[in-house]
């Protein structure tokens, strides 16, 4: 009797064990948290988690302080350059003083179909002069190359699509974290020609909604701002500051290095 009475007992506890616990947390109820970018592919992880959260603090870390984004035409002209800082006021920055495109868009899905993945050697990249932001004589960088999709959504029927060719390369901290350093665009090959060559875009390019999107917290249709008869030299961010010092010379003497590449696995881009 004093033995049934016990496994009673024990009974009702087990269930009360059940009846008083909290709801089990899954896996879908709770977003785990982005992994530290000790490898390069965790910073293009990283990168697609930042877009389609709009996570401006996450995106925020992924940029190394010597970060540059950078945009030329067909010919090696550049078109658009800035920097970490101009950046993230395009973006939107951590501190909320300003709306970017993270705060714009209500909806934003960013798809990357790599293409190449090499090692950038420091002996094979020395400063052609002070400043230069493609040297690294001391450091290897890891490049990746491929296709981005960007879909960018304020309503229904109110966005973009961007489909271009884009390159990433970065560079090891000495906190032993991966950030990038270099984001260049090629150019849109429907921008190649001139005069009667010139075609629209059917959509527009990753640095034109930037310089429109981040300018004033606006978002208009771009391809209607780029007449098919616009030579694409003339295009210039009216956000961006002119470069000044050494960094100037990205006209002159590097331009076409951001096309072209050079004999180390950088892919030259057929415009024709």
């Amino acid at each position: 009797m004093a033995r049934s009475a016990l496994i009673a007992l024990a009974g009702l506890l087990l269930a009360g064990c059940g009846l008083f616990a909290p709801d089990k947390i899954t896996g879908d109820d709770v977003e785990r948290p982005p992994d530290s970018t000790f490898t390069p592919q965790v910073v293009m992880d990283n990168l697609e988690r930042a877009f389609d959260n709009r996570d401006r603090n996450l995106y925020e870390t992924l940029l190394d302080d010597a970060f540059w984004f950078t945009e030329a035409d067909c010919r090696g002209d550049l078109l658009y350059y800035y920097g970490k800082e101009e950046e993230l006021r395009i973006m939107g920055p951590r501190d909320g003083s300003s709306h970017g495109i993270f705060d714009i868009y209500r909806r934003i899905d960013w798809k990357f179909h790599p293409t190449r993945r090499y090692r950038e050697f420091g002996r094979d990249h020395p400063d052609s002069f002070e400043g230069d932001p493609d040297g690294h004589p001391d450091e290897d960088w890891e490049v990746f190359r491929g296709r981005v999709e960007i879909l960018l959504l304020k309503d229904a029927n109110d966005g973009h699509r961007v489909d271009q060719v884009m390159t990433f390369k970065m560079r090891e901290g000495d906190d032993g974290l991966w950030r990038i350093v270099r984001w260049m665009d090629d150019p849109l090959s429907t921008d190649c020609g001139e005069g009667e060559s010139a075609k629209p875009a059917a959509r527009p390019a990753w640095s034109r909604v930037k310089a429109v999107s981040g300018q004033d917290g606006s978002s208009r249709p771009l391809h209607r701002a780029h007449a098919p008869s616009a030579s694409p030299r003339g295009i210039r961010a009216p956000a961006v500051a002119p470069l000044a010092g050494p960094l100037a010379k990205f006209e002159a003497g590097r331009a076409s290095v951001f096309l072209d590449g050079d004999a180390h696995g950088a892919e030259i881009v057929d415009c024709h």
